[in-house]
C-alpha cells in the first residue's frame, strides 16, 4: 500500500472579503504561491474571484485536507459544518484561524486532535494593506508555525503576538476596532453637515483628519493622552469639546462597548 503524499500548498476554507484580502495580498507579495493554492468557498461569485488570481477553487472542504497550512476563514457559526467535512488533518499540517470564539483546543479536537493550531485576529484595512492581525501560538504550534503566520499576514499589514487567552481580548481592540472609528466618523460628518458643510467637504475634511491623527499617533513618540494633550489649549475650543466627551462619559461608554465584543467573542462558539 502506498504511503499518502506528504501535505503542501496553502487551502482556504471560506474566502469572504476579509479572506479574499489576505489571499490576495499575499500572492501579490509572494508570501503564497497561487499554483499551489485552493479556496474551498460555496459562493460563486468568490470562487470565481479566486479562480482570477490563479487559484484552485471548490465547494468540497474535503480539498483542504492535502494541504500543510489550512486557514479557517468560515464564520464561527459555521466551523463545526466546515470541521466536519473536512475531516481529520494530521500533525504535519498546521491549521490557522481567523474566527472568533474556537479556542485553538477546540479546532484541534474538531479537527481529529494532532494538527497544530495558531490564532490570528485581523482586521478589515487588510484590504488596503493596513491591517493589524493578533498572533497567538494555539495547541501544538512551534515558534516556526508562528514565523510563517507572521510572513504571510505580514502581506496585509502589521502583526502584533499575543498570548491565546487574550484572543478574545483582541478581537474587542483590533477586530471590532475598524468599526469604532467608522462610528466617530459617520457622527462627526453628520456633525459637520449639520453645521453647514456639504456632505463632499465633511467627509474630505473628517477622513483627512482622522487618517492624519492616526499617522501621527503611529510615528511621534509620544502617548495618546499627551498629543491630547498637546492640541488642547487651557480654555481653547478643543478643550470645550472634550469637555463635553468627558461629562458624557466617553471613557467609560469605550470601555463597556469592547468589553462587551470580548464577552460576544467568547460566547460565539459556546465557550469552545
Amino acid at each position: 500500500m502506498s504511503a499518502s503524499p506528504a501535505p503542501a500548498g496553502t487551502a482556504f476554507v471560506g474566502c469572504g472579503n476579509l479572506g479574499m484580502a489576505i489571499l490576495s495580498r499575499a500572492i501579490a507579495s509572494g508570501a503564497l504561491d497561487a499554483a499551489s493554492a485552493v479556496v474551498v468557498e460555496r459562493d460563486a461569485a468568490r470562487r470565481a474571484q479566486a479562480s482570477s488570481l490563479g487559484v484552485r477553487a471548490s465547494e468540497d472542504a474535503a480539498e483542504a485536507r492535502g494541504a500543510a497550512l489550512v486557514v479557517l476563514a468560515v464564520k464561527p457559526q459555521s466551523f463545526a459544518d466546515a470541521a466536519r467535512a473536512i475531516g481529520t488533518l494530521g500533525a504535519g499540517q498546521l491549521a490557522v484561524s481567523v474566527m472568533a470564539g474556537h479556542s485553538s483546543a477546540a479546532i484541534r479536537a474538531a479537527l481529529g486532535g494532532a494538527v497544530r493550531v495558531v490564532r490570528t485576529m485581523p482586521n478589515t484595512p487588510a484590504q488596503v494593506g493596513m491591517a493589524t492581525t493578533a498572533v497567538a501560538a494555539g495547541a501544538g504550534a512551534t515558534a516556526q508555525d508562528l514565523a510563517e503566520v507572521r510572513r504571510i499576514f505580514g502581506a496585509i499589514g502589521r502583526t502584533v503576538e499575543i498570548p491565546e487567552a487574550l484572543i478574545d481580548a483582541s478581537v474587542a481592540v483590533v477586530g471590532s476596532g475598524p468599526a469604532y472609528l467608522f462610528l466617530l466618523a459617520e457622527a462627526e460628518i453628520a456633525a459637520a453637515i449639520a453645521m453647514g458643510l456639504s456632505p463632499e467637504a465633511a467627509r474630505e475634511m473628517v477622513t483627512g483628519t482622522l487618517l492624519g491623527a492616526a499617522t501621527l499617533l503611529a510615528s511621534d513618540g509620544r502617548s495618546a493622552g499627551e498629543l491630547r494633550a498637546a492640541v488642547t489649549s487651557a480654555g481653547g475650543t478643543t478643550a470645550a469639546a472634550v469637555r463635553v466627551f468627558e461629562e458624557r462619559g466617553f471613557s467609560q461608554a469605550v470601555a463597556a462597548a469592547m468589553e462587551a465584543a470580548r464577552a460576544r467573542s467568547a460566547e460565539l462558539a459556546g465557550g469552545g
